[in-house]
């Protein structure tokens, strides 16, 4: 047998075993992510676990701090997808660079508001500062949302400081800087160890609100349909894996949120996994408008935006029609 032969029986063998054909030739890719607690755990799984490389993709995945900045990276070609809010989406539209969003893998607030002891009620918030990441962002969206939800005006009513992430969020109600703040699931029962109170759980305003987006340049999807593809499909995978393999999840967890304490770990992944994940992360129309009528109050061309101008959902129907994903 030739040497040609030889090496095209050892490379049959090699695929039956099970290893990917990307093995031999991965696509390089690169995905920004702005948030910390929104659902970032669900790629990080995706390239840990070695999903992305089955479907023929080395995924560097970094992150930028801002969601903003995460489309300032993309319009430049530094990156190909994105992870963040709907917000930045919507910027990024009306400043003539289209993105679509591919998924979402919360439809609704995945926060609590945390306050010191020393306020028991919303109404006391009145006068009061609270924290949020950035003016513009998904934590001041959902801020504004629920200071409205209570009664309260935001600026008017509750002074409003830009402070940074969650941790960082956290580190200022803590200290007294601030007297409130929204904080993700990783969050709350650090909130809860150092005393603080958890206020309200947003996830029980009801209203549909998208999290953990993920989105694309049109043009991206338009000239390379299969690589949305082959994103996609190993991301929705990821979502299934986590919620059931405890121990790489587990770990991914006290990595990305540095949690340290398993019962705080075991909480955080029980209450995503079993509340919030979607196992089929379709963005809603309900959930844009959501989005769209809170910007269209501060921006009226805002308006001229449809939902449906934002989101492309035909790879996940054609996943979950096929079963692929499974």
């Amino acid at each position: 047998m030739g040497i040609f032969l030889r090496l095209a029986s050892m490379l049959s063998v090699l695929l039956a075993l099970g290893l990917p054909r990307a093995v031999f030739s991965l696509e390089k890719v690169r995905l920004g992510y702005s948030g910390i607690g929104s659902g970032e755990e669900i790629h990080l799984f995706a390239k840990e676990a070695g999903l992305f490389n089955k479907s023929g993709l080395d995924v560097e995945i970094i992150y930028i701090p801002g969601g903003s900045t995460v489309v300032q990276a993309m319009i430049a070609g530094e990156v190909h997808f994105g992870r963040g809010s709907a917000i930045e989406v919507v910027s990024s539209h009306l400043s003539g660079f289209p993105l679509k969003i591919l998924a979402a893998l919360v439809n609704k607030f995945l926060y609590s508001f945390v306050t010191p002891l020393t306020i028991t009620k919303p109404q006391e918030l009145k006068g009061k500062a609270v924290a949020v990441s950035r003016f513009g962002s998904g934590s001041d969206f959902i801020t504004r949302m629920a200071l409205k939800s209570w009664g309260l005006e935001p600026v008017r009513d509750v002074t409003i400081l830009q402070v940074g992430n969650s941790p960082e969020r956290l580190a200022a109600v803590a200290s007294g800087k601030v007297h409130g703040s929204i904080l993700n699931l990783s969050q709350t029962s650090r909130a809860k160890k150092l005393g603080l109170r958890i206020l309200a759980d947003l996830s029980e305003i009801d209203v549909e609100y998208p999290q953990g987006v993920l989105y694309a340049p049109s043009s991206l999807i338009d000239k390379r349909p299969d690589l949305i593809r082959n994103f996609l499909k190993p991301y929705v995978q990821a979502i299934r894996q986590f919620k059931s393999n405890k121990p790489v999840a587990f770990n991914i967890i006290s990595r990305s949120s540095g949690l340290k304490d398993k019962a705080a770990i075991e909480e955080y992944h029980g209450t995503l996994s079993k509340n919030f994940l979607l196992d089929y992360p379709m963005p809603t129309l309900a959930g844009m408008r959501t989005v769209l009528d809170d910007l269209a109050a501060k921006n009226p061309k805002v308006r001229e935006i449809k939902p449906e101008d934002l989101l492309e959902v035909r790879f996940l129907r054609e996943l979950k029609e096929s079963g692929l994903a499974r």
